[in-house]
């Protein structure tokens, strides 16, 4: 099943800043955030989003997870929040931390989005303390390899000659299935429109960033909290093959494999993707 998109053509992508929310850091950054439910009276659901995104990625499933107390992000350098002083998953994970901390949230129920799981990521090794529970949606522990990063410093250099442009619209085609972007050409046009007008040293410091993350396997064996991984059956970026590796360690983990799904579940099946986090958030809550 499909969130009916098509109804309202890229709807999503042209944020309304009617309930966008700021905390404003000691270094005098600011960081944006979307919060709806009370978030006091339970523990709120986290919502982090991926590269070139930001928050308003996750709307399509919003209608679905409507009663949850619910909290998302822009991460540094992307959306409405300032660039962090230095590139790094712990700079995004630092600033989940301020918003939970100035709102007073002492856990929270924290699911990422392939960059954004990286930085669930960070906050499971470092301040596991404030997990009830945290997800990988498309994503996954391991480091850059050598391809990767080589691909990432091309696409640095892309993005420093200003072919910003080019760079982003060369990156969403291949997080799809070709039928899916085929029979919803509005989808993959507005996430590249979205995504041109996030700012170049925002998407700099994310590509530096991400090469220098760490190996985060042990993270995901040794948690001591519910693990979600979200999974695309036809995702190029994430194979479903490594799921059966990253099971193996937490004590306790769910697993949602989608089928006909590439990197971006919630807009492929934005239902089933709502459904599966909706669920974790119950066991880790209930």
């Amino acid at each position: 099943m499909f969130c009916a998109v098509s109804r309202r053509p890229i709807w999503f992508f042209f944020r309304s800043f009617a309930g966008m929310k700021f905390v404003s850091r000691s270094n005098q950054q600011r960081i944006s955030y979307y919060s709806s439910g009370n978030l006091h009276q339970q523990v709120p659901l986290v919502l982090l989003h991926g590269f070139c995104e930001d928050s308003s990625v996750w709307e399509p499933l919003l209608p679905m997870l409507e009663k949850c107390p619910l909290l998302r992000i822009d991460l540094p350098g992307f959306g409405s929040s300032d660039l962090a002083t230095q590139p790094g998953m712990d700079q995004y994970a630092a600033a989940v931390l301020e918003v939970l901390d100035v709102l007073k949230l002492s856990k929270a129920v924290v699911v990422g989005h392939s960059m954004g799981g990286y930085t669930a990521l960070e906050l499971a090794a470092h301040h596991s303390g404030r997990l009830a529970g945290w997800g990988l949606v498309h994503s996954h522990p391991l480091a850059d390899n050598d391809e990767r990063i080589a691909n990432r410093k091309r696409g640095i250099q892309m993005l420093e000659e200003g072919k910003k442009d080019l760079y982003v619209a060369q990156l969403f085609p291949g997080l799809f299935t070709p039928d899916f972007a085929a029979r919803h050409p509005e989808v993959l046009e507005g996430l590249i429109q979205h995504g041109q007008r996030q700012s170049a040293k925002g998407i700099v410091a994310a590509l530096e960033g991400m090469i220098l993350r760490k190996d985060h396997t042990n993270t995901l064996q040794n948690s001591a909290v519910p693990v979600l991984l979200l999974l695309g059956a036809l995702d190029q970026l994430v194979p479903h093959s490594l799921a059966l590796e990253m099971l193996s360690g937490p004590a306790v983990a769910e697993l949602s494999l989608l089928p006909e799904v590439a990197h971006m579940g919630m807009f492929e099946d934005a239902a089933a993707t709502a459904a599966s986090i909706l669920r974790f958030y119950h066991f880790c809550t209930g």
